[in-house]
């Protein structure tokens, strides 16, 4: 009978994997613990206050109107493993613009389940997918094609700058989350008065949606004088959209959404 052997590196290695998990899943069972401490203590990473914010909530409709570089594929992709850990079975799906911006996000999903020694397996046909192994979960990313999200049920869906997916991709990713009541998160930079994006930071409400803004002048990773630069390069109307939260016309509309919304009578 042949006996496995393996090297003291390798023994050493495998135990530390096997006592983070195990240190990993007592920190789970902790009652405050929620996704803002989760990355903090587990996957050793510090998100600023606004960061810290949005993972802390429990609400069930977030809508993050964020400027660029704040930051929000590390926040997506901290959210996307803390649901995997620590809903068993579950079903996350996190959608972009195209294949290439969601492959984005599984770099750094795969890093934090890479520095937490967890085993994760592949699903057949699809590149963009984790299995968690010690628990069933199930982490999917789709390019934003109609066709390509129907037929999912997920516990939490997050839209990677939503404002630049398009709406009957939007409606058709909605039910999905239904016969679980999953959770749903669009973050984006603005891009124009209108699509549902738009529609929903500026009508959603109740006490399930929490709305946070963003701008760029609150976030300390963007270089001093950086926003500055770009306003004299680039112009007013395109630091208002891309840095400060503004959802500015583009000037090719007749009337624009708060003329339409003066007029229109339900």
């Amino acid at each position: 009978m042949d006996t496995f052997m393996t090297t003291k590196a390798e023994y050493d290695y495998f135990a530390a994997a096997h006592k983070q998990v195990r240190a990993l899943r007592r920190m789970l069972r902790a009652h405050s613990f929620n996704a803002a401490e989760f990355a903090r203590v587990a996957l050793r990473w510090e998100p600023d206050a606004k960061q810290a914010a949005v993972l802390r909530s429990g609400a069930r409709r977030v809508i993050l109107n964020c400027s660029r570089q704040w930051g929000k594929t590390t926040v997506a992709a901290a959210k996307l493993v803390f649901v995997a850990l620590t809903r068993p079975k579950s079903v996350s799906i996190t959608v972009s613009e195209n294949i290439s911006q969601t492959a984005e996000v599984f770099q750094k999903i795969d890093q934090f389940l890479g520095g937490l020694g967890i085993g994760v397996k592949s699903e057949q046909g699809k590149k963009l997918a984790r299995v968690i192994a010690m628990n069933g979960s199930r982490i999917v990313g789709l390019a934003a094609r109609e066709q390509a999200v129907r037929g999912y049920t997920a516990d939490f869906v997050f839209l990677d700058e939503a404002a630049r997916i398009p709406d009957d991709v939007i409606d058709a990713l909605l039910p999905v989350i239904a016969v679980r009541n999953g959770d749903w998160w669009m973050a984006s930079t603005p891009n124009g008065r209108r699509g549902r994006f738009y529609e929903m930071w500026e009508y959603a409400e109740g006490a399930d949606v929490l709305k946070i803004a963003a701008p760029g002048s609150e976030n300390p990773r963007l270089p001093a004088g950086f926003v500055e630069r770009a306003r004299k390069e680039r112009g007013e109307a395109y630091v208002r959209q891309e840095f400060e939260c503004e959802f500015v016309e583009n000037g090719t509309f007749l009337l624009d959404r708060p003329q339409v919304d003066a007029v229109y009578v339900p």
